[in-house]
């Protein structure tokens, strides 16, 4: 008769080979959980790692005067060279240069020598004349003479009428007016010098209105009328207002620019010409933000800039250059508050996710 098997097995001898068999099962579990959660950690970082970051500002929008800045140089209104018309010694000079004088205003006179009594003696040959033609004309009614000799007495006593005007002419151009009102310069001449006709005694200019010429670039030319707004800026600062009298039709060959002219009133005509100025073109209201010139980038096109973020995503703005400050550039094309890049733009492009970080403006 057989008996059954009563010994005890292996882990009931030994249990604490159990124990460890147990131990060592639930680490190796644990150790696999760890490592599968430290991989997908790595993985995280790894993520976050590749997300660029950018840190953006936030630009409120403003109204600002669109305007352009030029440079240009004052001009006088016109200027002539004031000459002796006839001959003789200058005797007086009533005026010098750099000293205003108004139209008509007697600048220098000639020396009058016998001019008055040549005109005298003109006047008085007017009279024989005059005589002469009424004796002829007298006997011409009567039958006495003929029409020949009443023409001959006719013709002389138009010359000698004649002779007199010039005489009075002669006269009066010994006396040199100023045909405007201007300022003297450039004197050519002293008490003394003896002038012939055509010699030059002073330059002329009218500087009042004040004339500044610049160029427009043919991207703001369609934007320029009769009622812009022009302030002009002189050497010493100081900004006074002008009018735009003319503007090109036609652009300077070679710069494609378009010569404009602006005005300035100058009554005193103490603004001088021929001095460098700054013109400041205002044109309408428009929003735009202000930014550091150093925001500005160019897309695979070549237009110009910025960069802003919405979503999390980076896009590139077109810009309007509106004018420039010397601390910074008006842009248009933005309405309300725009997120900007402004720092770490130069490493993403438009389309990118990035990680945002906000700076205070």
């Amino acid at each position: 008769m057989s008996t059954a098997n009563n010994t005890p097995g292996l882990f009931e001898r030994k249990p604490y080979l159990l124990a460890i068999l147990l131990s060592v099962l639930l680490i190796a579990w644990m150790a696999s959980g760890s490592s599968e959660t430290k991989t997908l950690d790595e993985k995280s970082k790894e993520e976050e790692q590749l997300i660029p970051k950018v840190e953006v500002t936030k630009y409120q929008t403003s109204t600002i005067n669109r305007s352009i800045d030029l440079y240009g140089r004052t001009e006088p209104e016109r200027s002539l060279k004031l000459s002796a018309e006839v001959e003789g010694r200058i005797e007086t000079l009533l005026k010098d240069e750099g000293q205003l004088v108004k139209k008509g205003q007697v600048v220098a006179e000639l020396a009058m020598e016998d001019k008055i009594e040549q005109l005298e003696y003109a006047k008085a040959l007017v009279k024989q004349r005059e005589i002469e033609y009424e004796g002829a004309k007298s006997l011409s009614d009567k039958g006495l003479q003929g029409e020949s000799l009443l023409a001959q007495a006719k013709a002389s006593l138009v010359s000698a009428k004649a002779n007199v005007k010039q005489r009075q002419i002669m006269l009066e151009k010994s006396r040199i007016r100023a045909p405007f009102s201007g300022v003297l310069d450039m004197r050519q001449v002293e008490v003394g010098s003896f002038v012939r006709k055509g010699d030059v005694l002073f330059n002329l200019v009218d500087l009042d209105p004040l004339i500044v010429t610049a160029n427009v670039t043919e991207n703001h030319i369609e934007s320029l009328s009769s009622e812009t707004q022009v302030d002009v800026e002189l050497v010493d600062g100081t900004v006074v207002p002008g009018r735009v009298r003319y503007i090109a039709s036609v652009s300077a060959k070679g710069t494609n620019t378009f010569p404009i002219e602006i005005e300035i009133d100058n009554p005193s005509q103490e603004m001088n010409a021929g001095v460098s100025t700054e013109l400041h073109l205002k044109f309408d209201n428009e929003e735009a933000i202000k930014v550091t010139p150093a925001l500005l980038s160019l897309d695979e096109k070549g237009n110009l800039g910025v960069k802003t973020v919405i979503n999390e995503t980076v896009v590139f703005n077109p810009i309007d250059l509106i004018k420039a400050d010397k601390d910074g550039v008006w842009l248009g094309g933005f309405n309300g508050v725009t997120d900007v890049i402004t720092l770490g733009q130069g490493f993403v492009r438009p389309g990118d996710k990035v990680m945002v970080s906000y700076k205070q403006q």
